[in-house]
């Protein structure tokens, strides 16, 4: 079993360009040759691209089964390997069983979710029921291994990246002051120091990697970032998704803490500390100003 390689969507070559420079030109060229070993060896039908992500090339496939998995692909062979041992560690239906991994080669098969629209592209806010059911799951399943990073690199990453997009997009500085941006940045690495439980943490739990699971799975969380920290860490981008007013926040992280029993403060301090991080990457998008992007600013400003 086995295919010919399906064409690679531009966006993906852009987007995994832009994270690991122009060097990973060569791993496109030896892409065709894993996937198609790959392909023999784990016995699937090369489908076609899923245009997502900023790390991996993502593939659908069909398994000798009939079964439908996803297949990733990525010259970060230790993130692939962080997110396949944390995929392994969550005992829950709220994440996709990992099917096979190949370390050496950097690629990792998965079940396919169904029916799988993303959160991002669904629009409609989730029952917050289903956010304190997700959350739950996956901190009381996993298991905090040392060997995972510390939710402070986690902080680290996001915000050395985010800000790059100052470079790209210059006059976003007038919308989002820089000096605004690290304020948050400072209060982040402070709550990242702060005692607390650690958890296993997702560490990238935004719209675009939570995906419908059905009635039976609800929502399903993919693409981790594994690291160990706070467990209010995972919720901001969930608590921040398309507010309108500041009260809109505060009410979702009041309910979220005692649902969950998270800390009410530190939660918000962890929204207060994201939020203009969220407003680069939206305005960046063309999403600014707009309410979205005000309200953000407003929380920012409390940093």
């Amino acid at each position: 079993m086995g295919s010919i390689m399906p064409g690679i969507d531009a966006g993906a070559r852009q987007r995994l360009t832009a994270r690991f420079g122009s060097g990973v030109a060569a791993w496109f060229d030896q892409l065709p040759g894993v996937l198609a070993a790959l392909g023999r060896r784990w016995q699937f039908e090369l489908g076609s691209s899923i245009p997502r992500g900023s790390v991996s090339a993502v593939f659908w496939c069909q398994l000798a089964d009939g079964q439908r998995a996803v297949l990733k692909a990525s010259p970060d062979r230790a993130r692939l390997a962080f997110e396949a041992a944390a995929l392994g560690a969550w005992h829950t239906v709220h994440t996709p069983a990992v099917i096979a991994l190949d370390e050496q080669l950097g690629a990792l098969l998965i079940e396919a979710i169904e029916p799988g629209t993303p959160l991002v592209i669904s629009s409609a806010y989730p029952a917050m029921e289903d956010v304190v059911e997700l959350l739950s799951s996956l901190h009381a399943s996993g298991v905090p291994s040392p060997s995972y990073p510390a939710a402070g690199q986690r902080v680290a990453n996001l915000f050395g990246s985010s800000a790059k997009l100052y470079q790209r997009h210059p006059k976003l500085a007038a919308l989002i002051p820089p000096q605004l941006y690290e304020r948050g940045h400072q209060l982040a690495i402070r709550l990242a120091q702060q005692q607390s439980p650690a958890v296993l943490l997702h560490g990238d739990l935004t719209p675009s990697n939570i995906l419908d699971g059905g009635a039976e799975r609800g929502l399903v969380a993919i693409d981790p970032a594994p690291c160990l920290g706070d467990a209010a860490f995972d919720a901001v981008d969930l608590i921040l998704w398309q507010v309108d007013d500041l009260q809109t926040a505060q009410a979702r992280a009041k309910r979220l803490a005692a649902a969950t029993g998270m800390d009410a403060q530190r939660l918000f301090g962890w929204c207060t500390a994201f939020a203009a991080m969220s407003a680069l990457e939206l305005a960046s998008q063309g999403h600014g100003p707009s309410a979205y992007v005000e309200a953000l600013l407003q929380l920012a400003s409390k940093a």
